[in-house]
């Protein structure tokens, strides 16, 4: 699934480039050998500020890009909060949630903020790969981080994670209020 043929890249790059500062609606899709699901965000507060959790039900998630800075900002329902990507400690593969965080709060090692980029309906990201091309290998998942299950990115494959995947969709957020 996100094995992404050059023709693609540049045009996940127009497109960012294209959506730069329009607003965004956040939900999440995810696909697995029994089917496909859709649902909503939920926000739980977390160690650096609000981790993603899968929901069901309607969301105010939204966000913009900006194509300068490659940082993904919300715009509900916590204005002004980045898009982080932050490391699990010790795990294998290599995992990163992704939280919402002030911009001056102070984040472990390896942690980026300019890793998601959108592109063709979804968000990408260029963790866990060589030179900052789009990743060949990876899969957004739940995570569960004390218990908690919240979004996140592995270094692993498809078929290492048994077929089962998930994706921030992005869709009109014009008309989402906070």
């Amino acid at each position: 699934m996100f094995k992404l043929s050059s023709a693609f890249v540049i045009s996940a790059l127009a497109f960012s480039a294209a959506r730069a500062q329009d607003i965004m609606g956040l939900s999440w899709n995810s696909t697995s050998p029994y089917g496909q699901s859709t649902g909503v965000f939920n926000l739980l507060e977390s160690t650096y500020g609000y981790s993603m959790v899968f929901a069901d039900g309607t969301s105010t998630l939204s966000a913009t890009y900006d194509s300068a800075s490659q940082t993904v900002t919300q715009v509900c329902p916590h204005a002004g909060l980045i898009a982080a990507m932050i490391p699990v400690e010790g795990s294998s593969p290599s995992t990163f949630t992704i939280e919402w965080v002030d911009s001056t709060v102070i984040l472990p090692e390896g942690s980026s903020t300019t890793s998601l980029v959108p592109g063709n309906g979804a968000f990408l990201t260029t963790m866990g790969t060589p030179n900052g091309v789009f990743a060949q290998n990876g899969v957004f998942k739940e995570f569960s981080v004390d218990g908690t299950y919240v979004f996140a990115w592995a270094d692993e494959t498809f078929q290492e994670n048994q077929d089962v995947t998930a994706w921030i969709d992005i869709s009109d957020g014009s008309a989402i209020t906070c």
